[in-house]
């Protein structure tokens, strides 16, 4: 009897062992993620016989009474979280700024590409350029990503489900965008409850993000239909416009302006020039790039979004449209309607779509206060960067 118990206390330490090693759930003996009462119970025997820190303990407590988290994702995907996340992925690229809002900045140990190639990203987040690409969600390197050990991938809802097939199960992948202006909130807050950071993102939601955001909608609530102007939101390509699904259409509707393509079932599509002549908008507004060159905190000459602007109002199809003979035509910083810079890009779409409601709004303090009180860079916006063209103080 007393061999069998010997033994059965020797199989306990080696799994106990195992399982920190390994990184599954610390305490879980029977492998479903789960630390029961009595496998606490046995934690604690380890810990009087030495075999297990205090800290260890501490954290097979912690799990025992907070875990499994559970949330549902923008992909519609009941997500369970087992253990607290110390390592994460962010191919979001958006989510990685909340993360660093919260504080867990150090728990990102991949970023994508794409993210680096930002002069936003390099200015506030310098060193999570540093760290290494494992891939992208559509496209991912699967054994970098092994490599790079994450508890935890965030990705856009689009690719969430697909990259999860591709991983094994003790990676979790979360899908959240941070795109549109309805969600966004809501997407921040279920980051902060899965890393134990409720609450740490108030200041920002409370003081920023809503306070511009709710300011802008409560003026434009209430227009009548024909105070609000016709607007076609171009992409990156010409013709490649937002349908219904996309966040641009409600960012447009904040802002008090109607999507001329708000009744087209799609999200981004490329749509015929004839039909973009046909409804006529009253305004323009093209993205630019947000890695530049034409626009960008660090760009300093505007002659490149001034080019973009020009070429769209020489379009020959174009030239019968009210945005184009009145002048209505506009180049934006495609990277400051996302993410945490929300707020910057409703401030400049506000003020072009309704330029008599916001004369007192000013993009260019909202931009400062983001990057000084929130992301601890200090910015002058009105020496620094083009963010939209024409100016408008000069529009």
């Amino acid at each position: 009897m007393k061999n069998r118990l010997r033994n059965g206390l020797v199989i306990l330490i080696i799994l106990a062992a195992i399982t920190f090693a390994q990184g599954d759930v610390p305490g879980d003996l029977n492998g479903d993620k789960i630390v029961s009462q009595d496998e606490l119970l046995n934690a604690e025997n380890l810990l009087k016989e030495g075999k297990i820190t205090t800290d260890q303990l501490e954290k097979i407590r912690h799990i025992r009474e907070n875990y499994p988290l559970i949330i549902v994702d923008s992909a519609n995907r009941t997500i369970k979280i087992y253990k607290p996340i110390e390592r994460i992925i962010t191919f979001g690229g958006y989510d990685a700024e909340i993360i660093s809002l919260l504080g867990d900045k150090e728990k990102i140990v991949g970023v994508p590409d794409w993210f680096k190639n930002n002069d936003f990203r390099r200015l506030c987040f310098s060193s999570l350029i540093e760290l290494p690409s494992p891939g992208t969600a559509s496209s991912p390197d699967c054994e970098a990503i092994l490599k790079l050990n994450p508890d935890v991938i965030i990705c856009w809802e689009s690719n969430a489900a697909k990259l999860a097939e591709q991983l094994p199960d003790n990676i979790t992948v979360v899908g959240l965008n941070f795109f549109d202006p309805k969600s966004f909130i809501d997407e921040s807050k279920k980051i902060a409850y899965i890393l134990e950071r409720e609450g740490a993102l108030d200041d920002y939601i409370d003081g920023f993000y809503s306070k511009y955001m709710n300011l802008i909608e409560d003026r434009t609530n209430g227009l009548s239909e024909e105070r609000k102007p016709k607007v076609y939101w171009e992409r990156q390509e010409p013709y490649q416009t937002f349908g219904e699904k996309e966040y641009i259409t409600a960012l447009i509707d904040i802002c008090g302006g109607k999507n001329i393509f708000a009744d087209e079932d799609f999200e981004i599509s490329i749509v015929d020039a004839e039909s973009v002549l046909q409804k006529n908008p009253d305004i323009i507004i093209r993205y630019a790039a947000s890695k530049g060159p034409e626009t960008g905190y660090t760009v300093t000459d505007s002659a490149g979004a001034k080019a973009m602007k020009d070429v769209i109002m020489l379009r020959s199809e174009l030239v019968r449209v009210n945005a184009v003979k009145n002048d209505s035509v506009y180049i934006l910083n495609m990277g400051l309607p996302l993410g945490i810079q929300g707020p910057i890009g409703a401030a400049y779409a506000a003020k072009i779509i309704q330029p008599d409601l916001f004369k007192d709004l000013d993009p260019q303090t909202i931009t400062e206060e983001l990057l000084t009180q929130y992301l601890g860079t200090e910015y002058d916006a009105k020496k620094n960067g083009v963010f939209v063209y024409p100016p408008l103080e000069e529009s």
